[in-house]
């Protein structure tokens, strides 16, 4: 792999990683119940809390492998990468990237389709772009993802290490606004007026090492043997591995001539400034997890702060896209290589609840993680002999308030869930719905 190609892998393996906050969700539980953290101890629920590595599993606790029935529809009719052939559609393959195929689609967004309609007057010009504003942000589009999921991990008493891989990917998007206004406002372009559209994005991989402790510090009074209840706390060290670097800051901008129909073009100018790293220029890097548990009857209560001060240690290229002045074409030229970088991992805070009444599980969370963007959900969960019956709510990276269902399938120590939930995962951030499936290990 290339480093020019680094970023855009970086950027598909965080939306496919199955524990970022604002990636795809894989667990068809977690989908039904709105995409909310279920943490009642056992398996993986560490990954999240590293205090639940000391909280026994609850009866209802259990692990999953998803199963991709959206790549069922996608191998049968793949879509068109060649841009020359007449079914090629940009929008589609821009969808795919924003939302990758792994459930399937009941509901995809319209593609725009209206009309543009282009106002030409005396040193005037405005472009209605219809349904097409919609791609474009109004204010700032933000993402961003960090995975901590799955992890592996050994102990001995209130001690245990662990391996586990991380991935970190955000972007930011937004137009100055003078470009907002002719695009999503519809005003007219302006002589002698700057135009611009900002990206910065950024992306990392790492192996990380892990070392740590969590045990409870209180429980009740005269509890019985399989009483749960009590305060648990942990924390974490971690030894991280670099194994893959890649940042973009990109800017186009353009500055109208003081009259919009002269007969020089308006000259666009881009510029690009790169850094990137692979598996052999990556170094060393450590961080810390703290988290707390408080399990009280069937009501839990946790609090985690994931990735303090965590770093990783590079030696990246750098690198600049730039215009030729004779020939106008662009190209990438290094800079310097070998430059010691050191880049940082968000930190992470999330905070957990659930509860059982009347044999009804209901949980939710708050998370603020990369980017700054806060997320919230909630869900139920009712066991009927052998089916359980899920639903829930979210509000996600755009703001938008997306609902869900489900039901599961208990057969022992084998389950089937099925999820079908809405999003707006897409260029447009129009509301879709999807269908997702996976199997259920109970323990």
């Amino acid at each position: 792999m290339t480093r020019s190609r680094l970023l855009p892998f970086l950027t598909l393996v965080a939306l496919l990683a199955p524990a970022g906050t604002h990636a795809q969700i894989m667990s068809a539980r977690r989908m039904a119940m709105g995409g909310v953290t279920v943490t009642r101890g056992g398996s993986g629920s560490d990954a999240v809390n590293v205090a639940y590595h000391a909280v026994p599993a609850a009866p209802e606790a259990s692990s999953g492998l998803p199963l991709p029935v959206g790549l069922i529809p996608v191998l049968q009719d793949p879509p068109q990468f060649d841009p020359k052939k007449p079914d090629f559609n940009a929008y589609e393959l821009a969808n795919l990237l924003f939302d990758p195929p792994w459930n399937l689609m009941l509901s995809k967004p319209s593609t725009p389709s209206s009309d543009v309609i282009v106002s030409v007057a005396k040193n005037q010009l405005a472009v209605d772009l219809g349904e097409i504003r919609d791609v474009f942000p109004k204010d700032e589009s933000r993402m961003g993802v960090v995975s901590r999921a799955p992890s592996f991990s050994v102990g001995l008493g209130p001690g245990f290490v662990g391996l586990s891989p991380l991935i970190h990917y955000e972007n930011r998007l937004r137009l100055n606004g003078n470009l907002r206004g002719a695009l999503v406002d519809g005003d007219p372009f302006l002589p002698l007026t700057d135009y611009a559209i900002f990206d910065q994005a950024r992306g990392q991989a790492a192996i990380q090492a892990m070392a740590g402790w969590a045990q409870p510090i209180w429980s009740p009074v005269g509890a019985k043997p399989h009483d749960r209840s009590g305060l648990y706390v942990g924390a974490r060290a971690k030894l991280l591995r670099g194994m893959a670097y890649g940042d973009a800051d990109n800017t186009a901008e353009f500055t109208t001539r003081d009259t919009l129909f002269a007969s020089d073009p308006v000259d666009v100018q881009y510029t690009g400034r790169l850094r990137s790293a692979g598996p052999s220029d990556g170094g060393f890097g450590e961080g810390f997890d703290l988290g707390a548990v408080l399990v009280r009857g069937p009501s839990e209560f946790g609090v985690a702060v994931n990735d303090i001060a965590t770093r990783i240690h590079w030696k990246v290229k750098e690198s600049a896209v730039t215009k030729d002045t004779v020939s106008g074409d662009y190209s990438q030229q290094t800079l310097r290589e070998d430059v010691p970088f050191t880049s940082d991992v968000p930190t992470t805070v999330m905070v957990t609840a659930s509860t059982r009444v009347a044999g009804l599980l209901v949980a939710g969370d708050v998370v603020r993680s990369a980017n700054d963007i806060t997320s919230g959900h909630v869900g139920v969960e009712k066991w009927v002999g052998m089916i359980a019956v899920r639903a829930g709510a979210g509000v996600d990276e755009n703001q938008m308030v997306q609902g869900s269902g489900g039901v599961g399938w208990r057969f022992g120590k084998f389950g089937l869930d099925v999820a079908v939930a809405s999003n707006s995962r897409n260029i447009s951030r129009e509301r879709a719905v999807e269908l997702g499936a996976g199997l259920a290990f109970y323990h």
